[in-house]
């Protein structure tokens, strides 16, 4: 566990030493030069019916085949499409951002 927990920190600290070095090496290079950190949308959840409703699952109400029986539902998995892409209502930093961010 102490050898993991020293990689750990090593992968925290590097970017961090790195940016004040003159020369820039290896992964922090590809992240100077992916662009932006921050991620506008993400790919939605949800599906859309031929109704045009909007959820996450769909059901149907199937009737009971015998008299005093309880209806049953059913899981609807044809004539769905997927939601796409969903804006954020802000930016969010992408999860491999390299900055240890601290509130003070």
């Amino acid at each position: 566990m102490g050898n993991s927990g020293s990689k750990f920190v090593k992968k925290i600290v590097s970017p961090l030493t790195t940016f004040s070095e003159s020369k820039p090496e290896h992964a922090n290079l590809d992240i100077l030069k992916s662009g932006t950190p921050y991620v506008l949308s993400r790919k939605g959840s949800m599906y859309m019916d031929e109704d045009g409703d909007l959820a996450h699952e769909f059901y149907v109400e199937d009737p009971p085949q015998k008299k005093g029986t309880k209806a049953t539902m059913k899981r609807v998995f044809s004539n769905l499409t997927p939601q796409g892409e969903v804006a954020y209502p802000f930016p969010r930093l992408h999860v491999d951002f390299p900055v240890i961010l601290h509130q003070a």
